[in-house]
């Protein structure tokens, strides 16, 4: 029986990302995270005797990268001399002459796709070659990927690609184009939200998904691709895959039905529960979607439910109330309130959802002044 050739299959890792929608201190918080986690899967690469390391592009997330980012990398690339290290740029930092893979001094062991059709790297001492591409702009409108060529050792792919979506920008690649080209397996890279890697008489293949969240539209957690290439005494090749997680933080949105909370408090109380129920701890960036009914003289101030919620990195709060009031009374109130109200009314009932929510907020903000509150605290979780 042959030797295991082991495999790591990461990309889509965003190395310098601005995490724009964060606070500056989370976000430069962040940024620091993202590279410790790069450093955390280098650290795994060499403990774990990994043969070959994959990435399968957007390692960063632009065609500029800092010193500071560009060190790590070199520095981490130099810990794992015997790791075979592929790199094919995507469409984030593609591989153009003032890019950093041109102008980096990388160690020996990395390998770089220069060119925007397939080439390949053979490494008869690991019974693998590998094939890519990179992409050469901020687009690619073919996938470029072909045939392999013919012989009995492993047949990887390491690439950039858009599968199943055949007006991508993004190298969109076909389930059938790629399976007729003879890979063994495929690793790759653009789908930060996969699926699960697939299985065919043929071809293993799929995404790694990002390395680590960078936002409320990548949840849960993340990490790379283990994989373990062997062959048995009749030469019959066999791949194992598994997810391996290395992800700092996460990201996580949880909806709240706060029908009937008649102060932040319950709320707060509402928020706490489902942290707990649902195992969220520090490593957790949460959105909590308020939903159902909630009186106008409920105030909301995501600074103050923030404070009062414990447990997690990060809380962001997303108000989808609706206003639960006392639609006869109000309307007949003679008073200040009931004005207000009236006035209000027609945008109330509007069909434009963001015309109704602001009317409902302006409702809240209004009886919060008529009954002694401080608006300043309901404007503080405004949009």
């Amino acid at each position: 029986m042959s030797e295991v050739i082991k495999i790591i299959h990461t990309g889509d890792v965003h190395l310098d990302s601005p995490f724009s929608g964060l606070s500056p201190d989370h976000a430069e918080m962040r940024k620091t995270e993202l590279r410790a986690t790069f450093d955390s899967l280098i650290s795994f690469v060499r403990s774990s005797g990994v043969d070959i390391l994959l990435i399968a592009g957007d390692l960063f997330d632009s065609g500029f990268a800092t010193h500071d980012t560009v060190e790590l990398l070199r520095r981490g690339f130099e810990k794992i001399p015997d790791c075979k290290i592929i790199i094919s740029p995507g469409n984030h930092d593609p591989y153009v002459k003032d890019s950093v893979y041109a102008r980096a001094h990388f160690p020996k062991n990395v390998y770089i796709f220069k060119t925007d059709h397939q080439e390949r790297f053979e490494f008869p001492e690991l019974d693998a070659d590998i094939y890519g591409y990179a992409f050469t702009g901020e687009t690619m409108t073919e996938c470029p990927i072909a045939p392999v060529i013919e012989n009995d050792r492993f047949k990887i792919l390491c690439a950039h690609a858009h599968l199943g979506s055949p007006l991508s920008p993004s190298a969109p690649l076909s389930t059938e184009k790629l399976l007729r080209c003879g890979f063994d397996y495929a690793a790759l890279a653009h789908v930060h939200n996969p699926p699960p890697i697939a299985k065919s008489e043929r071809c293993v293949y799929g995404y790694c998904g990002c390395l680590e969240g960078r936002g409320f539209d990548e949840r849960g957690e993340k990490g790379a691709i283990y994989a373990e290439l062997s062959k048995n005494e009749s030469g019959e090749k066999k791949i194992e895959v598994r997810k391996i997680p290395f992800a700092k933080r996460r990201y996580e949105i949880a909806e709240v039905n706060v029908t009937g909370s008649d102060s932040e408090s319950v709320i707060i109380s509402k928020i706490n529960d489902i942290v707990k129920e649902r195992g969220f701890d520090e490593s957790t960036a949460l959105r909590a979607v308020l939903k159902g009914r909630l009186s106008p003289s409920v105030v909301i101030s995501e600074k103050k439910i923030a404070a009062g919620v414990s447990g997690v990195f990060s809380l962001g709060i997303k108000d989808e109330t609706t206003a639960d009031f006392d639609d006869d009374y109000l309307a007949s109130d003679p008073t200040i309130k009931g004005e207000f109200y009236r006035i209000l009314k027609p945008q109330l009932e509007s069909p434009d959802e963001n015309v109704r929510r602001r009317a409902m907020r302006a409702l809240g903000y209004g009886m919060a002044a008529m009954t002694g509150d401080s608006i300043s605290d309901v404007t503080e979780g405004a949009e």
